[in-house]
């Protein structure tokens, strides 16, 4: 079970304000709102280095190149995790972590190409039925035609029968309706 709590923009706003402040510390912020503490620094954290834009969170994917400028300026300079998150507005540091993963198995280029979402299938399709070759000459023009029209009978047959069967099946119920109804005497 996810025991992740979602905070509002107001919510982090609020705390990191009061951290900063002076007005409380951020475990007494985390233990008032029922986060961590470190959810906590990691907001006045964004808020000092970005202002208010930082606390808002970050909807969507990362390109790749932003993913490759990001390693590579933590690894240039030596930055923390937290501290790459913070200076290029991630939310979370994880994030930066997976993407320094897979910067080591595969460089650059792991990060260039897409992980999320399910696998492309590279099965052929199946023709599809539909998908029917017209005839070129007049010989299978006229063959087609004669196996449309055999098939449009029988179709036709059969659902007069069906309507057939459906009539006498009415009729039935109809009898057997009036015979089982009391008499008027």
């Amino acid at each position: 079970m996810d025991r992740r709590v979602k905070f509002s923009y107001e919510e982090k706003l609020q705390v990191a304000l009061a951290v900063i402040k002076g007005k409380e510390t951020a475990g007494a912020a985390a233990r008032r709102i029922g986060g961590g503490e470190t959810t906590v620094q990691r907001w006045v954290a964004h808020y000092r280095h970005h202002g208010k834009a930082g606390l808002r969170l970050h909807k969507g994917g990362y390109k790749g190149s932003f993913k490759i400028e990001v390693i590579k300026h933590m690894l240039k300079n030596h930055l923390s995790l937290g501290q790459t998150a913070t200076l290029f507005g991630i939310p979370q540091s994880d994030t930066v972590w997976r993407w320094l993963k897979k910067y080591e198995q595969h460089g650059g280029q792991g990060l260039l190409e897409e992980t999320r979402g399910r696998k492309k299938m590279n099965k052929p399709r199946k023709p599809q039925k539909h998908n029917k070759k017209t005839p070129d000459t007049a010989e299978e023009k006229l063959a087609a035609m004669q196996s449309e029209l055999a098939y449009l009978r029988a179709e036709n047959a059969y659902l007069k029968k069906l309507s057939a069967l459906i009539q006498e099946e009415e009729a039935l119920k109809k009898r057997s309706s009036k015979g089982s109804k009391p008499s008027g005497n």
